[in-house]
């Protein structure tokens, strides 16, 4: 027990455990607190990672909350944009790569996506699980200047990686039975692409902290 007290504080920096905390009615074993503005987040542990267990709240210059309301920065956490991944997590922290994502999805197999997102937050929860404690909710992301889209069916993550044509990745996932494209005859809860620099100019997701447990 105190051999892993000591691993989660020395991978992450501002980790500790047997803190416990409540968001939206769930209860962490784990917490950390951010130094920068005092707030408090759950952690979870999956495999030889830890993640936020909510969306980061820290405030930055370019940040902004869905549909310019206080209340959903409160609730769901900051939406940001493509400049600002490098240095918005705290000290230790990262915001995840494509590797990173793909071992949290190969974690839980077949039910990857379901696993993350959680059980209340959404419209539609059909097959949604949370195995994983990630409760990714359904938050919305800001696809232009005044323009909103998704509360309660989708949310938008950032993935901290680029392409060979400098273009942001990022993950989009959709509650339920997901989203289907009819030309392809593909039905599917998660689609992660790239986009030009361009076209992410007024473009804002969440964020997801995340780090390695050694």
């Amino acid at each position: 027990m105190h051999i892993a007290i000591l691993s989660l504080v020395w991978s992450c920096s501002t980790a500790s455990k047997d803190t416990f905390i409540s968001v939206d009615e769930r209860v962490y074993q784990q917490s950390i607190i951010d130094n920068r503005d005092q707030t408090s987040y759950g952690i979870i542990e999956v495999g030889a990672q830890l993640w936020f267990a909510e969306n980061l709240r820290f405030i930055t210059p370019n940040s902004i909350c869905y549909g310019i309301k206080e209340v959903n920065c409160d609730h769901t956490g900051r939406l940001y944009p493509s400049e600002e991944l490098a240095t918005v997590c705290p000290k230790g922290w990262r915001v995840p790569n494509i590797n990173d994502w793909n071992i949290l999805k190969h974690y839980f197999q077949n039910d990857s996506i379901h696993a993350l997102l959680d059980t209340i937050n959404w419209r539609n929860t059909t097959g949604h699980t949370n195995a994983s404690g990630l409760s990714l909710q359904g938050v919305g992301y800001q696809m232009e200047k005044k323009l909103f889209w998704g509360q309660g069916t989708t949310t938008a993550l950032w993935i901290n990686q680029i392409n060979k044509y400098d273009e942001y990745y990022h993950v989009h996932l959709y509650e339920g039975e997901g989203i289907t494209f009819e030309k392809a005859n593909h039905t599917t809860n998660e689609i992660f692409h790239a986009h030009p620099i361009e076209d992410l100019r007024n473009r804002r997701f969440s964020i997801r902290c995340m780090c390695d447990k050694r």
